[in-house]
């Protein structure tokens, strides 16, 4: 995981504030051991993530904003390098998951992205979770096969909610499916 012109991988002290906040909202639901924590910092990923938040407060200013989230997405070592480099790719969608879209899966709960299924274990069995900001911004029950979310008013198609979620009334689980509306601010290493 090396460091590029674009992106900086900052390897949290165990000491710091920063580290002792991600660490404990991990702990509230993963019993497993941290191993460290790493602030992701790329620049690209960044600007480009604040547009799209721009974009989602000035549509959704009378309803909330853009509804930025810190939420959970358990990966391999395989997909790692790529999406701190380059971020999420809803064009993987369906590796794992696709019941409520072919969109990027986010938890709202560390322990569901923790399962092996979603943090597949490496050979010396360390997995590996992001903790990403996510804009959720309006939201609505997601289907399977989905590949946008639907419009919110059937009369303007292109009006669309900006996420769907397992769940309406109280979602664990996001999908968003525009790349831009997430960033992968940390990874975490555990065992």
């Amino acid at each position: 995981m090396a460091d590029d012109e674009n992106l900086k991988v900052v390897a949290l002290q165990p000491s710091s504030p920063e580290y002792r906040t991600v660490k404990e909202a991990f702990k509230r639901t993963v019993s497993k051991t941290v191993m460290k924590i790493e602030r992701l910092q790329n620049v690209h990923l960044r600007r480009a993530y604040e547009v799209q938040k721009k974009n989602l407060s000035d549509k959704n200013k009378q309803e909330g904003g853009a509804g930025e989230k810190l939420l959970y997405h358990g990966t391999t070592e395989d997909n790692c390098d790529s999406i701190m480099k380059t971020g999420f790719d809803r064009r993987f969608a369906g590796q794992n998951a696709t019941a409520y879209g072919l969109g990027t899966y986010f938890a709202v709960k560390a322990s569901y992205s923790a399962s092996p299924t979603y943090s597949k274990p490496a050979y010396d069995g360390t997995q590996l979770m992001f903790v990403a900001r996510v804009l959720t911004g309006l939201y609505t029950q997601g289907h399977s096969g989905m590949k946008v979310p639907p419009p919110r008013n059937a009369l303007q198609s292109d009006d669309r909610y900006d996420s769907v979620v397992n769940r309406w009334d109280n979602p664990s689980m996001y999908v968003v499916f525009h790349d831009n509306q997430a960033y992968p601010d940390y990874l975490i290493t555990f065992k």
